[in-house]
């Protein structure tokens, strides 16, 4: 019978097949089975928008108020990825609040900043309160190979390749690079698909966490 860290790493590992094979689809679809399943409101954004809501379902159904309340930082930052993948931040303002041009444009008006500017500094509360609490004790694990840490690191990675694809025809016509149409289309591909991958993984390794965190009170206390 497989551990629970084993079960965990092949957990990871199917992911990141389903997360290839979804790549590898997308590589022949036409122009409308793409729309359909990587544009805005397509597919893959919506089962990204279901995978965090599923994520902080399982927070609050299997850590409870306890839990929420000593790592609130976390919760709210599966919040904050839910909404912007609803365009929340982009859906009810002039322009999205993650701009450096909502605060600098006229058009703008000044509810609109002062909110944005509320969003912001909780968004920048929540990611110094986890780096504060977690960052060293990340690192430690991480040198030990520790399954949830390794979970964390795969969400950090998707992170970056997800930014790094976010516009990046748009990155590189500012350099002066001319961009195909199969580049960009290969570049969306890849930025909505780690966005997929992101929940997924925070999904397995919070299942991952609270199952050992009842084995262990299972142990101790018999």
């Amino acid at each position: 019978m497989l551990s629970d860290d084993k079960k965990t790493i092949r957990a990871f590992m199917l992911t990141g097949l389903l997360l290839f094979t979804l790549f590898l689809i997308s590589y022949f679809l036409d122009d409308q089975q793409r729309k359909c399943m990587l544009e805005e409101g397509g597919l893959i954004e919506s089962a990204t928008a279901l995978g965090y809501f599923l994520c902080i379902v399982v927070m609050i159904y299997r850590g409870r108020l306890t839990y929420i309340k000593n790592n609130h930082p976390l919760f709210l930052l599966i919040i904050f990825f839910m909404l912007r993948e609803l365009d929340f931040h982009t859906r009810f303002t002039t322009t999205g609040i993650l701009k450096i041009r909502f605060f600098t444009s006229a058009q703008v008006p000044l509810t609109e900043k002062v909110i944005g500017l509320v969003v912001i500094a909780i968004l920048l509360y929540v990611v110094l309160m986890i780096l504060h609490s977690h960052l060293r004790d990340f690192l430690m694990n991480l040198r030990k190979k520790d399954t949830l840490s390794i979970g964390v690191f795969i969400t950090c990675a998707l992170l970056a390749i997800s930014q790094i694809f976010d516009g990046f025809d748009k990155k590189l016509m500012r350099l002066g690079v001319e961009v195909s149409t199969k580049l960009s289309q290969t570049a969306t591909a890849l930025e909505e698909i780690a966005e997929l991958g992101i929940p997924l993984i925070i999904f397995i390794t919070l299942i991952t966490y609270f199952r050992k965190t009842q084995s262990s009170k299972k142990y101790s206390s018999s």
